[in-house]
């Protein structure tokens, strides 16, 4: 089974919905596969964060009302003949508890989702750009000039802070160019690095670690006494740590466990 296969089924895995066979080939993928066995971690934690969203979902009174109060949802009783007056009776009695659990997930559903949306993490709101560059329509001011880059994006929040200085040759990564993208009304800096070694993009702004998505895998390094969370965006993985108030978050298709070493190896304590 390959990664690609093995995302398809993580979803099914959790909500129990796999046979047999997919089951017994996944479980032993993951057995030898750090990657999907994070990808099945922040599956686990997004589906408890949705049942406990979920749990404190009050539908308005209003609302309630007037779904119960619709003709069209809940039609008056007949008036030609008992058996019609009983047949009315019982849809009254069976199904319309059924119709109500219908519309209210059918009006709720969607909002509960728009709502979700409304409250994404910046963080993973922000690694979505790294998909835009793959198809090219993001567009990034290309240079190899990492002071060039660095000028430019300080420019551009008034020097309030300035992208993260990383050097990355080792890995066979230079800096190619950056950009600037305001998402949830904060301004998020982003170096881009490319080489032999793919591509890496590194995403500085002003925050906390209550950025992070709360699906993330939290590692704490004892030495640097920072915490680092990991998560992953289809097949972009990424790592968010913290230095004073600004927050660093480096996004690749590298397996997740070498992008947590990188990140672990450049982060500065503050």
């Amino acid at each position: 089974m390959t990664c690609s296969e093995a995302q398809k089924l993580i979803t099914g895995l959790v909500d129990g919905e796999l046979l047999d066979s997919e089951r017994n080939f996944l479980t032993t993928h993951l057995a030898e596969c750090d990657r999907c066995r994070f990808s099945l971690e922040a599956e686990r934690r997004l589906k408890q964060s949705l049942q406990h969203s979920a749990m404190g979902l009050r539908v308005p009174s209003k609302l309630r009302d007037k779904i119960l109060s619709d003709p069209r949802i809940f039609p008056q009783k007949s008036s030609a003949g008992e058996s019609s007056q009983r047949y009315v009776s019982l849809t009254h009695r069976f199904v319309r508890p059924a119709l109500a659990a219908a519309v209210l997930v059918a009006i709720l559903l969607p909002t509960f989702l728009l709502f979700r949306a409304s409250r994404e993490p910046i963080a993973a709101a922000a690694v979505k750009t790294y998909d835009l560059f793959r198809t090219g329509t993001l567009s990034v001011h290309k240079t190899d000039n990492f002071n060039d880059i660095a000028e430019e994006l300080t420019r551009a929040v008034d020097r309030r802070f300035q992208p993260m200085r990383y050097d990355l040759t080792a890995i066979n990564l230079r800096p190619v160019g950056g950009l600037v993208r305001e998402i949830q009304g904060r301004k998020v800096l982003i170096a881009i690095y490319q080489g032999q070694g793919g591509t890496l993009f590194c995403y500085t702004f002003l925050g906390s670690e209550t950025d992070a998505p709360p699906n993330a895998a939290r590692f704490f390094d004892a030495n640097k006494k920072i915490n680092f969370y990991a998560f992953s965006d289809g097949e972009v993985n990424a790592v968010l740590h913290r230095e004073n108030d600004v927050i660093c978050i480096l996004a690749s298709e590298m397996p997740m466990e070498e992008l947590l070493s990188l990140a672990r190896a450049e982060a500065k304590p503050s």
